[in-house]
């Protein structure tokens, strides 16, 4: 199968409204191609600058890019306690979390949080939310953890994500359609209609309601070309944005082995996401929207699997691996 017939299928299926693809390594893209419709109410097409709001993947792109910065001046220590940089929050703790449990997805929290009201209502309610199991128990997945992981960020920097990741990360990278909490300047009519929401409108309803102030776990509109300049960055670590032993932290598993789910500081590194074609020194995150990125240090490539998702979590997430292997196999086979 090739790649235009895996997306075909999975629009004819669907699962997808269009997809975006863009595979490359440190010198160059070696797969581009975009299939579908970016809206499909309008039949608007996908084209390779259409403009995503992508989701989950606010919060390696983002979010971590502000906790990396915060460690590289040396502004936190990822081993102290999440509370010494936050005394205001109140909720319930089953044992002290450090803020690097918190990036790690293992600190106990409770998955629920409040996604409506003001954002001066809905920030008093996250600081106060439970944390319902000791802290390296287990591995569970939640925007709480990034969404507290923005706050203690802004309270130590003093400035907000949005800002601090447009200077350091961003703007340095010339990543000039790649903006928090809505699409850049011009870029509506090319971006995504999402499953629950219209173009340009933040799918993530707690991200949404927060706006315009920035939420750590959502919130980014970016494009395929910009996530490119993203991974060659990580891929090349010659510390023009973050110092080498810096990124490491990305490229590490840290949690215990009591926990069955390998993560990094911001990354997934789950084995069964990562396509045949990419080394196990691979990092990657998924978006809600339907978006897939993975940067692989050991062949030094990245895949940016860009869509509309329309139907099932499970089945598109695992419908991008398939579209990535696609494109490896594309690749390796010199096509």
């Amino acid at each position: 199968m090739t790649v235009m017939h895996q997306i075909d299928q999975q629009i004819c299926q669907g699962l997808i409204g269009g997809a975006v693809v863009l595979a490359g390594d440190l010198e160059q893209d070696l797969f581009a191609g975009a299939w579908g419709y970016a809206d499909w109410q309008d039949h608007r097409p996908m084209t390779m600058d259409t403009i995503f709001d992508i989701a989950s993947v606010t919060k390696p792109v983002g979010t971590n890019s502000v906790l990396l910065a915060a460690v590289a001046d040396g502004l936190l220590d990822l081993d102290r306690p999440f509370t010494d940089y936050l005394p205001e929050f109140t909720g319930r703790q089953l044992g002290s979390v450090t803020v690097r449990e918190l990036a790690l997805h293992i600190s106990g929290v409770n998955i629920n949080y409040c996604r409506t009201g003001t954002p001066e209502e809905m920030r008093r309610d996250i600081l106060a939310v439970d944390f319902l199991k000791p802290p390296r128990a287990e591995y569970q997945y939640t925007c709480t953890n990034f969404i507290l992981i923005g706050f203690l960020l802004e309270k130590i920097c003093g400035r907000s994500l949005a800002e601090i990741a447009a200077e350091r990360v961003f703007r340095p990278l010339q990543m000039n359609e790649t903006e928090w909490t809505k699409p850049a300047e011009g870029g509506l009519p090319r971006t995504i209609r999402t499953v629950n929401a219209d173009p340009g409108i933040i799918s993530d309803e707690g991200a949404r309601n927060y706006a315009p102030d920035p939420l750590g776990n959502a919130g980014i509109f970016s494009t395929a070309a910009d996530l490119a300049k993203y991974a060659r960055m990580m891929l090349r670590s010659d510390g023009s944005v973050f110092p080498p032993d810096v990124l490491e932290l990305c490229f590490t598993d840290f949690n215990p082995a009591g926990v069955a789910h390998p993560h990094s500081i911001g990354w997934d590194k789950m084995p069964d996401m990562i396509p045949a074609g990419l080394s196990g020194e691979t990092i990657f995150h998924n978006g809600w929207t339907g978006q897939t990125f993975w940067i692989d240090r050991g062949t030094g490539r990245f895949v940016i699997v860009l869509t509309n998702r329309m139907e099932s979590w499970d089945r598109a997430k695992f419908g991008r691996k398939a579209i990535a292997e696609e494109v490896l196999a594309a690749i390796g086979a010199g096509a």
